[in-house]
Formats: structure tokens, sequence, C-alpha cells
């Protein structure tokens, strides 16, 4: 009897403990979308240097939204993006192809926004593209 009696306390204690510990799993962080952005100087009607951007979201499938582009002068111009799906690494341009903007040297901002397509998350991401000459 006492040999039952032992092994249904080890076999509870094992249940306990993988009850306890299944509980107890950390919750896998969420995947942040990451973007790589590019430029190319581009030449004004107008004359003058313009700037193209374009990005890529290195590591998820996106719906992007919109996106703010903020100049090294605090310009602010908001880039809808209506909804558009793009897969990883699926170059998309940061504003209409007949357009550019004013080249600024110094620091761009850049804010993404949008949802991940695998689980519909949302997100904000912002980047920082710095220009010189």
């Amino acid at each position: 009897m006492k040999k039952r009696d032992i092994l249904f306390s080890i076999g509870v204690l094992l249940l306990s403990s993988a009850i306890l510990f299944s509980g107890c799993k950390k919750k896998e962080d969420p995947i942040v979308p990451a973007f790589l952005v590019t430029s190319i100087t581009v030449e004004l009607q107008g004359g003058g240097e313009g700037l193209q951007f374009f990005a890529k979201c290195t590591n998820d499938d996106v719906q992007m939204t919109k996106v703010i582009i903020t100049n090294p002068i605090l310009t602010s111009i908001t880039y809808n993006l209506n909804g558009n799906y793009f897969v990883q690494g699926e170059l998309f341009d940061l504003q209409d192809p007949t357009e550019a903007y004013f080249k600024a040297t110094g620091a761009w901002k850049i804010i993404f926004s949008g949802n991940r397509t695998a689980d519909g998350t949302a997100f904000t991401v912002e980047v920082i593209v710095t220009i010189s000459k």
C-alpha cells in the first residue's frame, strides 16, 4: 500500500508541476514591422533638386494606411497609401510617382502607419533618414 501511495503522490506532483509551468509561459512579443527607407535625387519641373522616397518592410507583410513625412525644416506631409498590401521586401513609393519633395539636407522623419497582414495588428513605426549634399 505504501508503494502505491508514493507513486500516487509522485503522479500528483508531476501533474501539478506540468499545469503550473504551462500556465507560466511568457507570451511572445508581437512582431513590430521594420522598414528600410531609400531615396533618390530627382530634378524638379520648376528647377532645383527634389527627393523621392521608397520603403520596404524587411520582416513582415503589411497593409499600409499612410506615411507622415517631416522634413528637416519641420514641414509635415501625409501621403495616403489607401490600405494597399505589400509583401515582405516589396519596394513601395512614399509619394506619387510623378511628384517629389523639395530636397533639404538633414534628418527626415517618416512615420509609417498600417496593419500587419498576418493578424491585423495596428502599428506605427518611426524611421529617421539623413540626407546629405
